[in-house]
């Protein structure tokens, strides 16, 4: 039996190495092709939210919210799905305007944190409304679909 040590071998070594580099800016490509998605994905979400709100769309609110979503309302009040999807459904409360601006999103995987600020003016609880507020909201992804699982507000002075 004969004892041979390995000895490298140059050029397999360069391909190798080669081969790696390609396989890492492969993956790396694909993740951020990815996370591209990801983040397109999240924006016509979030766009789509603004929309339903302004038009009291139930259906549409009713895919966007998980549910058990929770509001935190400027004024510190509580809320879940089914209470705002009955507040936005009844007659005393209608948006002209939903408009958000400043928006910030951080993707991580399926967890997005969104926040920024956005102008409400309409009629809420039978009472005019023209406010600006701050928010954060928390998407979580299921079955490739962004869903709202938080939201928490304050008015701006």
């Amino acid at each position: 039996m004969t004892n041979r040590a390995a000895t490298p071998i140059p050029e397999l070594g360069r391909r190798a190495k080669e081969a790696a580099r390609r396989l890492a800016s492969a993956s790396t490509a694909q993740k951020d092709a990815a996370l591209r998605a990801a983040a397109d994905g999240l924006e016509a979400a979030s766009a789509a939210y603004d929309r339903a709100v302004s038009k009291a769309d139930i259906q549409v609110l009713d895919k966007l919210l998980l549910p058990g979503v929770v509001f935190t309302t400027a004024t510190g009040r509580v809320m879940y799905k089914k209470e705002v999807l009955a507040m936005l459904a009844s007659p005393d409360t209608r948006y002209e305007t939903v408009e958000s601006d400043q928006v910030n999103r951080k993707v991580t995987g399926d967890l997005a944190i969104e926040t920024g600020r956005v102008r409400v003016r309409g009629i809420r609880n039978g009472k005019p409304v023209n406010e600006t507020q701050r928010y954060t909201d928390v998407w979580v992804r299921q079955d490739g679909r962004w869903q709202l699982a938080a939201e928490h507000t304050s008015l701006v002075p």
